[in-house]
């Protein structure tokens, strides 16, 4: 495809108009109303939350008031946090010329969230122009990439959210494999690692999009050279002329270069000191489904038939459905294809053949070990780049209608517009999460009010977890509150964790947890353990909690348990208590008969841990059902010995009387009771009253 030639005055007007039009409406209609016109957080208080607080320390980072960029002060005193997660460094520039304009941090992040639209739909419309689509096309493909239904399920992670470079990259492609000069592989280079800044996951899905491409470029074919194929696009490059444009190039190329290896290689370190890395297991129960692509469960047309859909793991990140008006305008496309649109279409089919699962079978296993590929867990969010091939689709199935010829002429623009108000129906209609800016505040106004007057310049910030309430809020209330105060904090949430940072529900084994993770992995002793916590401040509860002798004996399990070794275990409840309104003491003995130790920590999500559930007294159930607890081994169990742990665990909020169930999983591989062991039973019935609040054990 060419571009399109240069428009009369009116036709310049027009083409115009669609854009602004499309973009009107997806602002107004659909990222507006995500934030309540600024007066909610789009997504929740987990991840959103998150992504606000690493943004504002890297603006404070840049103003100085943060010391360190790659330790932002949560995980405290572990190094390197940021390298968890995203970073948002390439895209903090927009956050920071919205704080600096005089926006306080949770309007400037409602902002910055919101200029992604944009910025997604502005950059495809324009790779759409320059690949000749008409403006009417062109403005249905760009509301699709920015607007699609997987983008917006998807608001409450914002760190996905800015992917205005993937079409720019496959704009650079294109020209790349048309003309095969050395300045489009520059700017390729330069866009890939601008995405990358962006956001490491669709960085990572980019190239794999480039990769479909390429192959696909071999596999269509095409009655004239439009295109280069990748082995003469070498040639082509290899013999360029050494001219200024051939150095430019290199410079951009080596400059690019650079600045990848700025990004990578704290991560790389971090990574190789961590030991942290994605089970295969995990990584497959992330993987596509053929349901996953009609799964649309907030839609409002659609929502019915998709929640009809089951057996489908990670539900809420197997969001795929982009519609039917898309679909239906994607078919369209394909009649009398150009070989662009040929390769798109392909391009598309490969990726999704690469990632789905079928009954337990991915080609995805053929690069899930690769090096970056091992730190991706959910590749499903590759429909995030995916929209790129079905945005060219779109503007193409939109151009086949508009510009058709002959009798049916208004036939075929009707359907068109009836089309494309469907696409903007089905995608305003979804419904999707926020919280209100006023409980946002709400929840750091409360531990402010609870914090000393003064606290010491080395205090770190503690907020101990709350019965009933989900651990991430009050691992981010300790990162806000320390953050507004200034100091450092052991609470903290991201992709990945240091050692000692697990599920355990007892706020001071939680607090010791951490404290001698971090002794054992800086190699330190209890004196360590000692001096940090003559610093932490517990704020949010009053905790008297005893350090232990001695630090507590914790191995790395490695892979899969032998098979053999899960028979061998014997789980006993041998305590209960009640020691909250709420809350259980249980304390429970694990007996381990194998040859074998029983690790109590895992750098690959593969962790050994305890799960209970309450079953009404005098029923039985499923074994596989009601397993949604967690707590973890807080030591290793030696081979031939035992172990003893005391779990807290919460009441159930219906009244009742029940009985307590406690099995055992390692997280990714099997239970325990399902492989030999037999599941523990407490001894004594739960009386629970109104409100979840104990009223007795029998």
């Amino acid at each position: 495809m060419s571009p399109p030639p240069s428009p009369r005055p009116s036709a310049a007007a027009a083409s115009r108009l669609w854009p602004a039009l499309a973009l009107a409406f997806g602002l107004g209609a659909i990222a507006l109303p995500q934030s309540e016109g600024f007066r909610a957080i789009p997504g929740d208080l987990g991840d959103a939350r998150l992504n606000g607080l690493l943004l504002e320390h890297v603006f404070r980072w840049l103003h100085g008031v943060d010391p360190s960029l790659w330790s932002p002060g949560f995980f405290y005193p572990f190094p390197g946090a940021l390298t968890f997660s995203d970073n948002h460094l390439g895209t903090v520039a927009v956050y920071a010329l919205l704080r600096w304009g005089g926006l306080g941090p949770e309007p400037a992040y409602i902002g910055w969230f919101t200029l992604a639209y944009a910025a997604n739909f502005l950059c495809c419309h324009h790779a759409l122009r320059r690949f000749g689509f008409t403006a009417p096309g062109s403005a249905a493909g760009a509301f699709l990439y920015a607007f699609a239904m997987p983008a917006l399920v998807q608001s409450g992670h914002a760190q996905l959210g800015y992917r205005f470079a993937v079409p720019l990259a496959m704009l650079a492609l294109h020209r790349l494999l048309r003309d095969g000069r050395p300045i489009h592989l520059a700017w390729l280079g330069v866009w890939v690692v601008l995405q990358f800044y962006c956001t490491i996951y669709i960085g990572y899905f980019l190239l794999l999009l480039l990769g479909g491409y390429l192959a696909a470029s071999y596999l269509v074919p095409s009655s004239r050279a439009e295109f280069l194929r990748p082995h003469r696009l070498v040639a082509s490059l290899a013999g360029a002329p050494r001219d200024r444009e051939w150095w430019c190039s290199l410079a951009m190329l080596a400059a690019s270069a650079a600045a990848l290896a700025v990004l990578f290689v704290p991560y790389a370190y971090y990574a190789h000191l961590y030991g942290f890395s994605r089970s295969p297991a995990e990584i497959a129960s992330l993987l596509p489904r053929p349901g996953s692509y009609l799964l649309a469960d907030a839609s409002r047309p659609w929502g019915g038939f998709s929640l009809g859909i089951t057996g489908i793991p990670n539900r809420q990140e197997q969001q795929l459905f982009v519609g039917a008006a898309a679909g239906l305008l994607a078919l369209i496309g394909l009649l009398r294809a150009t070989p662009w649109v040929r390769v798109s279409a392909l391009a598309l089919v490969l990726l999704v053949a690469l990632t789905l699962d079928v009954r337990g079978h991915s080609l995805y296993v053929l690069v899930e070990r690769l090096p970056l590929a091992s730190a991706i867990r959910a590749a499903s969010r590759i429909i995030l780049v995916l929209l790129l091939p079905l945005a060219v689709l779109t503007a193409a199935g939109v151009d086949r209608l508009v510009t058709a010829n002959g009798r049916l002429v208004p036939a075929r623009r009707f359907l068109a517009a009836l089309l494309v108000a469907a696409l903007g129906w089905e995608c305003a209609t979804l419904g999707t999460a926020s919280v209100p800016l006023t409980a946002w505040h709400a929840r750091l106004d409360a531990l402010r009010a609870q914090a000393p007057a003064t606290l010491p310049p080395d205090a770190i910030v503690f907020v101990p977890r709350q019965p009933g309430v989900p651990f991430y809020l009050t691992e981010l209330d300790g990162v806000a509150l320390a953050q507004a105060l200034g100091r450092d904090t052991l609470n903290g949430y991201s992709g990945n964790s240091p050692p000692g940072q697990g599920q355990t529900a007892d706020p001071c084994d939680d607090l010791v947890d951490r404290l001698t993770g971090y002794a054992r992995f800086t190699h330190g002793d209890m004196a360590t353990v000692e001096a940090l916590a003559r610093r932490v401040v517990p704020i949010g509860a009053t905790l008297h909690c005893e350090l232990p002798a001695a630090l507590p004996v914790r191995t790395v399990v490695r892979g899969a348990l032998p098979v053999d070794v899960f028979g061998k275990i014997d789980l006993a409840v041998v305590g209960m208590a009640i020691v909250g309104p709420r809350q259980l003491a249980v304390e429970v003995e694990v007996d381990n008969a194998a040859d074998t130790p029983l690790g109590s920590l895992s750098d690959n999500g593969q962790a050994v841990r305890f799960s209970w559930r309450f079953l009404a007294a005098g029923t039985a159930a499923d074994a596989a059902v009601g397993w949604d607890t967690r707590s973890e081994l807080r030591s290793d169990v030696p081979a031939h010995g035992r172990m003893r742990q005391r779990l807290r665990v919460d009441a159930p909020m219906a009244p009742g009387r029940y009985r307590l169930e406690v099995s055992m999983v390692q997280e990714g591989v099997a239970w325990f009771h399902d492989r030999g062991m037999a599941v523990a039973h407490g001894s004594r019935e739960i009386d629970v009253g109104s409100g979840g609040r104990l009223v007795g054990l029998h």
